[in-house]
């Protein structure tokens, strides 16, 4: 019978415990250092939906169970049979919020558009009353004007006073600090994941937002029409999750102050 040797079991022991030991300390400083990290949060925002985009967009957040916002023309959602159809997934999608982003876009005709405020303010409240809309919430099409807490920012270009008015009228405006911007041609997205991300921490680590910690990050439907720009979308969420101090929120809870 081999003769047990106790020292050896004894030095094993002592290692196992050093190294458990080990382990919980750097566990420790990891969760330290973890909540020590302030919050950043995310806001992605989808606009001129619905279109041919929007149902692919609508299967990655429900997937990933995310929490977005969309900015909806009326026009689109109630001029088209298939519009209706992407306008309603969105609205029975419990991650997804429904804003205002007019009844005609402007028909693209900014300049003319702005020039009247009174047809802006009659644009916003027919889209809001003929789609039901929860929220007093506005992205102005065509432009990036912010009107919230009693805080503003105008683009350089014509809107401000529409900006005011609806402002006065009860409305919050939100802009962008962001855009992950496409081609007008075929709606394919300019920028590669790993730019946006390199972006969007970036601003983040600068605060160079509208409101520090916050960032609002521009995004069309139509970038999303193929399965492999589908994809992409979800690439960039994984990649934001990465970091555990970043949090998807609706834009209605940004900020007033």
């Amino acid at each position: 019978m081999k003769r047990i040797n106790h020292q050896k079991i004894l030095f094993i022991i002592a290692v196992a415990i050093f190294i458990s030991a080990f382990t919980l300390l750097n566990k420790e400083k990891t969760n330290t250092a973890n909540a020590a990290l302030p919050l950043k949060y995310i806001y992605l925002t989808f606009d001129d939906g619905p279109l041919n985009g929007s149902e692919n967009i609508d299967s990655v957040i429900l997937a990933e169970r995310l929490k977005i916002s969309v900015f909806i023309v009326g026009e689109h959602a109630e001029l088209s049979k298939l519009g209706g159809t992407y306008f309603k997934l969105y609205e029975q999608n419990p991650y997804v919020d429904v804003y205002n982003h007019s009844f005609t876009h402007a028909h693209d005709k900014y300049a003319l558009f702005y020039s009247n405020p009174q047809n802006v303010l009659a644009d916003i409240k027919k889209n809001e009353q003929l789609l039901g809309l929860k929220f007093k919430i506005v992205r102005l099409p065509g432009r990036n004007m912010w009107r919230i807490g009693g805080r503003k920012r105008d683009d350089g270009v014509s809107g401000a006073s529409s900006a005011d008015l609806l402002e006065a009228n009860g409305f919050k405006l939100y802009g962008w600090d962001l855009e992950w911007e496409h081609h007008a041609k075929d709606g394919t997205p300019m920028q590669t994941v790993d730019e946006m991300v390199k972006k969007i921490t970036t601003r983040l680590e600068e605060g160079n937002t509208f409101t520090k910690d916050h960032i609002v990050i521009l995004i069309h439907d139509e970038m999303f029409q193929k399965k492999w720009e589908e994809s992409e979308l979800k690439q960039l969420i994984d990649e934001l999750r990465k970091h555990e101090n970043y949090v998807f929120e609706h834009i209605r809870y940004y900020p007033d102050k």
